[in-house]
């Protein structure tokens, strides 16, 4: 536990350096097709550092929650992709590399990773787990808010008719929720913070693109 502190305690430190970077990078025109090609392997880099916590602790009911809601976000995307009934008409760029049937694998893993965030940051301030489900789902839709005009200039994804719709919000809401609320029912529990600091350097991120490079 002693050595898996030191390790969070350098992650806060190292990953919004590394995201700081990765910004002013996508700022830097030589540079920039560079960042898109490196983009799939920060994702999953981050993602493991995200979830390796739990794993070397083998916090094996945090990991099979984790697991569903990786394959169920990621049949949901691939059904959105297929029938645009989910989240709208829209397709995916090639810019988040590996992709099932026409859905990145990174963005079932990316999900994931921003709700149980998400769950985190609203438990450090409520415990009743109808309001988490609620807190969770409202950032979740916040973040997409956030970072939905940065992905579709980068080519991760593209809207039919350039317009993102309503529906994709709502859509992503009641998913955020129904998983949070789950989470919450089975008394679920991280073992580090280090989902809930990917949560807000992300929205960072994704924030000063829109602002500065978009």
């Amino acid at each position: 536990m002693q050595e898996m502190t030191r390790f969070q305690k350098k992650v806060f430190i190292l990953l919004p350096i590394f995201y700081a970077m990765g910004f002013l990078f996508h700022l830097y025109e030589p540079t920039f097709p560079l960042m898109l090609i490196f983009t799939p392997y920060t994702l999953l880099g981050t993602a493991i550092i995200g979830f390796l916590p739990d794993v070397l602790a083998k916090n094996r009911t945090l990991l099979v929650w984790a697991l569903a809601t990786f394959l169920c976000t990621l049949t949901l995307e691939i059904l959105g992709v297929a029938t645009g009934m989910i989240f709208g008409s829209y397709i995916y760029g090639q810019t988040l590399g590996l992709s099932v049937l026409g859905v990145p694998i990174l963005i079932g893993i990316n999900w994931t990773l921003i709700i149980m965030g998400s769950l985190a940051l609203v438990k450090r301030i409520c415990s009743h787990s109808s309001l988490v489900a609620l807190g969770t789902a409202t950032i979740t839709v916040i973040f997409d808010w956030i970072m939905e005009p940065v992905a579709i200039a980068l080519d991760y994804w593209n809207w039919e008719g350039g317009d993102i719709p309503m529906q994709n919000y709502i859509a992503w809401f009641l998913i955020a929720f129904l998983f949070a609320r789950i989470h919450e029912a089975k008394g679920l529990k991280s073992t580090s913070s280090i989902p809930s600091l990917i949560v807000v350097v992300q929205a960072l991120f994704f924030l000063l693109l829109r602002l500065f490079v978009i």
